[in-house]
């Protein structure tokens, strides 16, 4: 090939291609296709216009679009006419815009026409001048504005050379993301860009005639220089989604015929769990068998670099097109479990490392030699050195090379901290080399929290301990009020699947059961909980700076001031029958609150099950319409309830006491049979001789259990043993008049579970699709003058501490007139934590206390409501009771 200086030496390049195509857009009226001989020809025609027009040399032109080839002609138009290219983030608020123009200095703007109401007043003064990529320029209004043109306007056909320009000439000024405060200015020079551009065509990662996806904003140095640059220099075809939803990608992947694609972690992470769960969705079975053969697949590709994937999951292939061969990942590092699993389904994964001030490429891993848990080796022409850190361990990253900037634009005091005296830069991340010269890339080093101990974290690495936790979409850890807490962004779709009445516990829960398997220092001891995406650039990075304002609002419920606009449908559903009345009356109970249809009650409201349970029954009577219990527990935000209302029959008023009538099932209702009794037997005789002859029991206060009436038991619950060692304290005649609240998911899971929860009285208990329900039952079996257990704090204890009683204790209290017994289990902890499989002998310990009446305990404590006070009562007198 012909050598390249600057990037205007490509034109020559794709003449030769002629009407090879260059650019495949996906557009709703079909696919816009232009060919290399069209993109080269309009280029020239733009810059000779440009000059026609004064454009000066190195003058800042801005660019502000969405992907599209009129995108590349006016870059390439720009930069040939001897200017520079200033592209910007099409998505990028408002006041970022007019940061970013008033800081580059551009007086001449490609934009379109979407585009123009939001430019800032008074850009450019009667100087600014609008060039539209996408179409003519609309009716001139009044008042100093920009000029406004339609790009062709400039195109002028001219047999005169372009200006000859050299190599250090600068050709874009970028914008770096952003995620630790400010965006800083980024020249880069043509050289800055060709030694990038030369490294990539030496590894031949794309070939003539590719169809590579672009779904990434060219604004950015990744998928400008390793998309469109590369894509272009080798002949292959870039294509453009419609759009950035999955159904818009996977659309333009098999109408583009898609080879290649240029994408991020995130894209890829979806990619991956879209495939699973579609798998999963064609039963156990099928999603077992593909687990094997993938993980079949992995070990092959690690072992003994053998490729089978495409063809174990040839259907799988089929579905992307049958064409899709290599995924990229840049922009933010890719999880080394992802990039595997991606490797066993017959996919080539592609990573690297750079930074817009390396336009942007330091390492990549060669296909053929690659190590997906590093960032791969140097490219051609870098060098890179790795000091030492702390104890020997990762140290700070510096590089130089023809790809490296030379400083921030006009910031003598941020160009000091980047460069080392002898001209290194300091890249700011934290890493180390292996003995085979691989970069692995720990984290920022302004990203590093440091607890009070000293000892220093890189939040990447914690979250990706965290992943994969089907109920959370996106977790961010930070340092607040020095320790180390966690802001949660919940999977609404998995949540209103499980059960949204318990929104806060289920994510305790699930967080809780991860952290036991993680590093102490790992775990997070705080967390707040938000629906609002966390901040991110658009290639995935968290803009870390921003969580300590977010983490502190989510934290005291607090919702934006300034709300935005609602969209039509939302609109529209608040004020139509029968939404618009149930609207007000929620805005008047809760005055002071801004609510949206994207409030939740639970995380933004601090709604619990029990209040959640009295809303909607007071919806119910108050606007006569019939919520059931499974339509509830869909509800995550005020747009699903008023969706729910909107749909949701009338109601009358025996529908509540056919829903009390039904809340305890029939064979629970009845006396069980001989045959029930029998196995019940069986079934104590074995616990007693299995915690006998496993376990030391000491059994205390057996006589401040009542002998009469109905009595709710109140234990600690610190692991699965619990149930078993309490039930063994009791005599077979007592047991066969207790009733126990058990996890409909652990206890009814599948027959065997069933029969044996059966057979010892167990009710199934769901708080999170059916509290309701469940306090209904257990109130039923109070009434019939029956002993329940029920463990206040709704769920394990992942430490063994006692967690706060919820309210619903007291309610029942408070509805049966039963009489609650403090109940404490010691030892059962340290003999079954959650985490481990078996239990160890040892000695246990269980201490019933006093009984006491509602009106007892609500008298002994604080709270909000009574049976708030009867919960804080009876947790009080649990601690109490003696450990020895």
């Amino acid at each position: 090939m012909d050598e390249m200086k600057t990037l205007p030496d490509l034109l020559e390049r794709w003449d030769r291609l002629g009407d090879r195509p260059a650019v495949m857009a996906d557009r709703e009226s079909g696919i816009e296709t232009w060919s290399y001989q069209a993109l080269a020809d309009h280029v020239r025609q733009l810059a000779h216009g440009l000059g026609a027009d004064g454009i000066r040399p190195g003058e800042p032109v801005a660019i502000l679009a969405s992907n599209r080839a009129e995108w590349i002609v006016a870059y390439f138009g720009v930069v040939s006419a001897g200017a520079t290219a200033v592209p910007l983030d099409a998505m990028a608020k408002d006041t970022e815009i007019e940061a970013m123009l008033a800081r580059a200095g551009c007086r001449r703007l490609f934009t379109t026409r979407d585009r123009l109401p939001r430019l800032p007043p008074g850009w450019g003064g009667l100087e600014g001048i609008v060039y539209l990529l996408d179409g003519d320029p609309p009716a001139a209004g009044s008042g100093p504005r920009p000029k406004v043109h339609a790009w062709r306007s400039l195109l002028v056909e001219s047999d005169a050379g372009l200006p000859t320009i050299q190599p250090d000439r600068r050709a874009s000024l970028l914008f770096t993301s952003g995620t630790t405060g400010t965006p800083k200015a980024v020249p880069l020079t043509h050289g800055n860009f060709i030694a990038d551009l030369e490294s990539l065509l030496a590894a031949r990662i794309v070939a003539a005639g590719d169809h590579m996806l672009l779904p990434l904003p060219m604004h950015h140095a990744y998928p400008f220089t390793v998309g469109m640059l590369g894509g272009l220099a080798s002949g292959a075809t870039l294509v453009f989604p419609a759009g950035l939803t999955g159904p818009q990608i996977l659309h333009a992947v098999r109408a583009g015929h898609t080879a290649i694609i240029i994408g991020v972690p995130g894209l890829y992470g979806v990619l991956l769990n879209g495939i699973v769960a579609r798998i999963a969705r064609r039963g156990a079975a099928t999603l077992r068998l593909f687990q094997r053969f993938l993980r079949l697949s992995i070990w092959l590709r690690r072992h003994w670099r053998l490729r089978i994937g495409r063809l174990l999951f040839r259907r799988l292939h089929l579905e992307f097109g049958g064409a899709l061969q290599v995924l990229s990942s840049g922009g933010a590092k890719l999880d080394s479990d992802v990039a595997w699993r991606l490797e066993g389904l017959g996919w080539r994964v592609l990573t690297g490392y750079g930074l817009t001030e390396t336009s942007p490429i330091l390492t990549f891993n060669p296909p053929d030699k690659a190590r997906l848990d590093s960032e791969g080796l140097p490219v051609a022409g870098v060098e890179l050195r790795v000091e030492t850190g702390p104890d020997g361990g990762p140290g700070p990253i510096l590089a130089r090379g023809a790809c490296v900037f030379s400083g921030y634009l006009e910031d003598p005091a941020a160009n000091k901290a980047a460069f080392t005296d002898d001209g290194w830069f300091r890249t700011g991340d934290l890493g180390f080399l292996d003995e085979a010269g691989y970069l692995h890339v720990v984290g920022r080093a302004n990203e590093t929290i440091t607890l009070p101990s000293g000892k220093k974290l890189f939040p990447d690495d914690i979250e990706a301990g965290y992943s994969a936790l089907p109920f959370i979409k996106e977790m961010a850890v930070l340092l607040a009020d020095k320790a180390l807490v966690a802001l949660v962004v919940p999977e609404p779709e998995a949540i209103r699947e499980r059960g949204a009445a318990r929104v806060e516990g289920l994510l305790r829960e699930e967080i809780e059961r991860r952290a036991a398997l993680l590093k102490p220092q790992e775990r997070v001891v705080g967390y707040a909980f938000t629906l609002e995406p966390l901040p991110r650039t658009h290639l995935g990075k968290l803009k870390r700076h921003q969580l300590p304002a977010l983490y502190a609002r989510a934290k005291a419920r607090v919702i934006e001031a300034e709300p935005e606009p609602l969209s039509s449908e939302d609109r529209q559903l608040i004020e139509s029958d029968p939404s618009r009345p149930v609207w007000a009356w929620l805005l008047a109970r809760y005055p002071g609150r801004r609510l949206t249809p994207d409030t939740s009650p639970q995380l933004d409201l601090g709604i619990d099950s029990l209040q959640w349970i009295e809303l909607t029954a007071e919806i119910e009577d108050r606007f006569r319409v019939r919520l059931d219990e499974a339509t509830i527990a869909r509800v995550l935000t005020l747009r699903d309830l008023l969706q729910e209302i909107a749909r949701a029959p009338a109601a009358d008023d025996r529908d509540r006491e056919r829903a009390g009538a039904q809340a305890v099932p029939a064979d629970l209702a009845a006396e069980p049979g001989l045959g029930w009794r029998c196995f019940g037997l069986v079934l104590y005789a074995v616990l007693m001789l299995t915690i006998r002859a496993w376990f030391r029991l000491e059994v205390r206060g057996r006589e401040h259990i009542p002998a009469e009436g109905p009595i709710v038991f109140a234990p600690n619950h610190a692991s699965y043993l619990d149930p078993l060692v309490l039930a063994a304290t009791f005599s077979w005649a007592d047991l066969r008049r207790t009733f126990w609240g058990g996890w409909t998911a652990l206890l009814f899971s599948n027959a065997v579970m069933r029969a044996v929860s059966r057979a010892g009285n167990v009710l199934p208990v769901d708080p999170d699709r059916e509290p309701a329900r469940a306090l209904a039952m257990a109130a039923a079996v109070l009434r019939r003058n029956r002993r329940l257990v029920w463990f206040p704090e709704g769920r394990l204890s992942p430490t063994g501490e006692i967690n706060p009683f919820l309210r619903g204790v007291g309610l029942l209290l408070q509805e049966t007139g039963a009489r609650a017994v403090p109940v404490r289990l010691l030892g059962t902890f340290a003999a079954l934590p959650r985490n481990r499989r078996w239990p160890r002998p040892g000695r246990l310990r269980v201490v019933f206390g006093a009984a006491a009446t509602a009106e007892e305990l609500a008298a002994c404590a604080d709270g909000k409501d009574q049976s708030a006070r009867i919960a804080q009562a009876l947790r009080d007198r649990v601690l109490a009771l003696p450990k020895a």
